[in-house]
């Protein structure tokens, strides 16, 4: 019975295999019988990019190149996210034309290429370097491709792969301020609006869990998941979103938050509450030498943190010590 089992993997084993070089020799014969779908020209402007806009109905994000960063430009610049940003060039480059469809613009907005018909979903991608631009309309998929035509020009292409993307600029933002592996992490210092402190520390270097410090540890067995959380929702920050700090209106802080790591870099941060909203600054950061850590420490940036994040943050000693002391 086992041999039986075994071979009937290993026949199934045989016929996946020979599935996947299938379609992946039809998608090397589709990619040589496919031709670019820009010219020359055309391409020289995706060579020089500057700006990137991504419009569908009323929502659009701008994206510009700055300061060797890409940033978006529709939400004070801040900077995008690398990755995003990445695959939105592969896709652009990599657009080839497999299949021409028709030229009468009276067919555009049925097949989701006329911006302007009511209740488009059409995306609008223009592409500009210091010189000129390069406009396209995206409409409908079909099959595993899409249906793509340049703006100023009514013949419409059936390209090789479908072009998503989303035109809310929040999305493209870079929002993972702060990386810090809790292993390497030492100490935290919590300090609320009151004066209360809360210190917390670990028995040895590479140990993920931090204690209290000067508590016995039976006083606060059973609570390791709400200490650590505590610190890991500052050490793994994650934005909600981010606003110049110009545009706030920031007083005494509710809570002042400190880490430091086995390998001497420190960080300092500080909770506002402002209007019903939270915020969380970046006070300081001095790296060490021997450590690669993510830190956003631009001090421009305010960072809004999400009501869940602020509950994690804002725990107080009584809350990560055991009920029965």
């Amino acid at each position: 019975m086992r041999n039986v089992i075994i071979a009937l993997i290993a026949v199934v084993s045989i016929a996946l295999v020979a599935v996947a070089l299938k379609m992946r020799g039809e998608d090397r014969v589709a990619d040589l019988e496919s031709r670019p779908l820009f010219s020359d020209a055309q391409r020289e402007v995706i060579d020089g990019l500057e700006q990137i806009e991504l419009r569908r109905g009323g929502q659009q994000v701008e994206l510009e190149y700055r300061d060797q960063q890409w940033g978006v430009a529709n939400h004070y610049h801040y900077p995008a996210q690398r990755e995003r940003v990445a695959a939105l060039l592969h896709a652009i480059r990599g657009v080839r034309i497999v299949e021409e469809k028709t030229d009468n613009p009276e067919h555009h907005a049925r097949l989701g290429l006329d911006p302007q018909a009511e209740g488009s979903s059409a995306l609008e991608v223009i592409l500009r370097n210091a010189d000129r631009d390069l406009s396209l309309v995206y409409g409908n998929t079909v099959g595993s491709g899409q249906l793509v035509r340049l703006r100023e020009d009514d013949q419409v292409w059936l390209i090789n792969r479908p072009f998503s993307m989303s035109v809310n600029p929040q999305e493209w933002l870079a929002l993972d301020v702060i990386g810090l592996p809790m292993e390497r992490l030492s100490t935290a210092r919590w300090e609320h609006a009151d004066g209360e402190v809360v210190e917390l520390d670990k028995a040895r270097e590479g140990d993920y869990n931090f204690r209290l410090v000067g508590l016995a540890a039976d006083a606060q067995a059973g609570k390791e998941r709400l200490i650590n959380g505590m610190v890991l929702a500052l050490a793994q920050l994650r934005a909600q979103n981010v606003m110049p700090r110009s545009e706030l209106t920031l007083g005494q802080p509710m809570l002042r938050m400190q880490l430091a790591t086995f390998g001497g870099a420190e960080l300092a941060a500080s909770l506002h509450q402002i209007d019903g909203k939270y915020w969380l600054l970046v006070d300081e950061y001095k790296p060490s030498s021997d450590e690669v850590l993510a830190v956003n420490a631009d001090d421009r940036w305010a960072y809004q943190l999400n009501i869940g994040q602020v509950e994690n943050l804002e725990k107080r000693r009584a809350d990560l010590v055991s009920q029965d002391d």
